[in-house]
């Protein structure tokens, strides 16, 4: 229940779901859904070459 609510929060909070940014903001050419979609990207560049080593040492 909490997951659930802080997912609506965080849609609701950013304006729509990383998909919909991806995909209908930037077919509009909106730039804060590029703006969306480039910190996607780094966070999820910085999650897999920093932050889950850490978690995953052997």
């Amino acid at each position: 229940v909490i997951a659930g609510f802080l997912v609506g929060f965080g849609t609701r909070y950013a304006g729509g779901c990383t998909s919909g940014h991806a995909i209908s903001g930037l077919s509009n050419l909106q730039k804060p859904s590029l703006v969306a979609v480039i910190g996607f990207f780094i966070g999820g560049l910085i999650m897999t070459h920093f932050i889950l080593p850490l978690i995953f040492i052997a």
